[in-house]
């Protein structure tokens, strides 16, 4: 198992909804400036970046449940690598 842990994960996702967010100012911006076109292709980009938060956000909460149940596992004396 050669993967990141949640917390990198979960500050990628931060990130990613903080530049959804200000994107969305942006377009919101645009809009009252009359610049339709741009705002809408500024708010599909702002929506595929909330989009990457979430599943971002979602694998970090897989990862946290598989290491709370491997924490677990080794708690009640379980060892993987031992034959039963």
């Amino acid at each position: 198992m050669n993967h990141p842990g949640p917390m990198p994960l979960r500050q990628q996702a931060r990130r990613a909804l903080k530049e959804s967010t200000t994107m969305l100012m942006v377009a919101d911006q645009l809009l009252k400036l009359g610049n339709r076109d741009e705002a809408r292709r500024l708010q599909r980009e702002a929506r595929a970046k909330r989009d990457a938060s979430m599943l971002l956000m979602a694998r970090a909460n897989e990862l946290e449940q598989e290491s709370t149940a491997e924490q677990r596992f080794r708690n009640h004396g379980f060892d993987k690598s031992r034959p039963h």
